[in-house]
């Protein structure tokens, strides 16, 4: 049978998943972690050569009809990645007639698996991070737009409606009302249109004028966003008041408060890093402590949820990162392979559930 090398994207995402999913085996999934020149622990060909060692060793043993083809196939694939030079974590997937590669930051191990599935549990929660949006670095003095992915930040140019700090607002348009008062111009200053003095209402006016350049702002970047998650990072206050005032819906809850005015490309792609970690934790701790509430599901038995998601009646699946046991891996890939969301938490439990529990359709 022919190989078939299929590389859906650079990285997993959760429909790479589901894809991956519906493969039978065997199925070859083999880890290696980000490797450089010099390190001092073995050279990536040492890895790959050991990995592929070891799982060709096991097909023979386990599916010896199938053994020759998924060597032929396993030997390809690792000598595409083989250049010598290092790389980041890859994971490797091999199963009769299809082979892929991906790029896995989050590997920090070797490891090889053959199963009837592939191993897709340490991915779950990688692949539906936020992985690609648009970071806003908002202050009065400086605005600065940079977009995010996979790790890496890249600063933009400011969409020409969009304007780059407070002072430049009222060269865009006036705010509907303001406290202020105005006196006329003397002949010393030019061509202004008046001086603006202080009134009682400084502090609503000033709140007037941010909310107004905050809705520029908003509507200036509606077409560069094009529906893409936006990331916000500014003084908290101000941040609040961004948010009163727009009507982008797709603003990330996590942000990060200082002032973003003078931060470095690495600083904000480290600050994006983590708050996509911590939307993806707050998403899965939402939906956990509806739990206890849910009268139809199964705790801390993954053959009934394989069987229940076997027969499609499972909606939800939480489960522990750490739990390592097959059958805590079929059943993710089961619940994955028939359209069951999958949310993956930390740690070797759930908080008071075990390793696994499943909400049920019905």
């Amino acid at each position: 049978m022919t190989p078939v090398m299929t590389k859906a994207s650079k990285y997993l995402s959760l429909e790479d998943l589901k894809a991956l999913s519906r493969h039978t085996g065997p199925c070859v999934t083999i880890c290696v972690p980000g490797y450089q020149p010099g390190a001092g622990a073995g050279t990536r060909h040492a890895h790959l050569r050991n990995l592929t060692q070891s799982a060709v060793d096991q097909l023979r043993h386990l599916h010896p009809s199938e053994a020759d083809d998924i060597t032929v196939a396993l030997e390809i694939l690792a000598g595409t990645l083989d250049d010598g030079h290092g790389g980041p974590g890859v994971t490797l997937f091999c199963a009769p007639g299809f082979t892929a590669a991906y790029e896995t930051p989050d590997v920090r191990a070797d490891s090889v698996t053959v199963g009837d599935r592939f191993t897709l549990l340490p991915f779950i929660a990688a692949a539906q991070t936020p992985s690609r949006f648009f970071v806003l670095g908002l202050s009065r003095n400086r605005v600065r737009l940079f977009h995010y992915s996979h790790g890496h930040a890249e600063e933009l140019a400011l969409p020409a409606l969009v304007p780059p700090s407070l002072e430049a607002a009222g060269a865009f348009d006036e705010p509907d009302h303001t406290s202020d008062s105005h006196s006329p111009c003397g002949p010393s200053v030019g061509g202004l249109r008046g001086v603006r003095f202080a009134s009682s209402g400084d502090r609503d006016s000033d709140a007037n004028y941010l909310r107004h350049f905050f809705g520029l702002v908003d509507r200036g970047l509606k077409e560069t966003l094009n529906g893409e998650p936006l990331f916000l990072a500014g003084v908290q206050e101000e941040l609040s008041l961004y948010r009163k005032t727009a009507k982008y819906r797709h603003i990330l809850e996590s942000e990060c408060h200082g002032n973003p005015e003078h931060s470095s490309i690495d600083q904000v792609a480290k600050h994006a890093e983590a708050a996509a970690a911590r939307e993806y934790r707050m998403i899965t701790d939402r939906a956990l402590r509806a739990l206890p509430e849910i009268r139809d599901k199964i705790v801390g038995d993954p053959d009934g949820i394989f069987i229940a998601a076997n027969e499609g009646r499972v909606r939800q699946i939480f489960v522990a990162e750490g739990g390592a046991a097959d059958s805590i891996n079929a059943a993710v890939v089961e619940g994955l392979r028939t359209g069951a969301e999958v949310f993956a938490y930390p740690g070797n439990e759930l908080p008071g559930f075990g390793a696994i529990a499943a909400v049920l359709r019905y």
